[in-house]
Formats: structure tokens, sequence, C-alpha cells
């Protein structure tokens, strides 16, 4: 595992990995924490990948729903503190 493939990891909750690893494109409610109160930049380029359902500026959190293929995406980004799963929306045939 290289180092970026483990950093990561730990910005992002185990199970959505696991989902990943079954079906990436379950779509799943998650809370994206970040670094510092969600700017309207990051809300929109969160937005870009996800649909945002709840900014909470003062926890730092925005609350989405999207692919777990996207969210593994967004966890590549700076801003990104930790992505936590919420619920798991739409099974698919594999789970």
């Amino acid at each position: 595992m290289s180092i970026n493939e483990e950093k990561l990891l730990n910005k992002i909750d185990y199970r959505i990995v696991e989902i990943k690893n079954i079906s990436p494109s379950v779509e799943v409610r998650a809370l994206i924490i970040t670094q510092k109160q969600p700017s309207i930049e990051i809300v929109n380029d969160i937005s870009s990948l996800a649909k945002v359902e709840i900014v909470m500026p003062f926890l730092s959190t925005v609350k989405v729903k999207a692919k777990v293929k996207d969210l593994l995406t967004l966890a590549e980004k700076d801003y990104i503190k930790f992505i936590m799963l919420e619920e798991v929306l739409a099974k698919s045939e594999e789970f």
C-alpha cells in the first residue's frame, strides 16, 4: 500500500471502503468533516461530486448523498479531514 493510499484510508470511514470493494456505485449518505468551516468554494466543490443536503459551518461538516466512488474522490481533497458513513441508501444486487 502506498503512502497516498494509507493517507486516504485515514480520512475515510472503513465501512465506505468495504462498500466500495463490493459495489462502488452504491449510494450512501455521509458526513464530510472539513479542516475548517466550509466556505462557499468548498461547498461548491463538494457539490460537483455529491448532493449537498445540509451545511453545518459550526461543526465544519457537510452532509451529502453520493455514490461511494465519488466520496473516495472527495477524500483526496486537502480540505477534507474525514468522511463518515451515515447510511446506505441503495442496496445493489451484490449485497
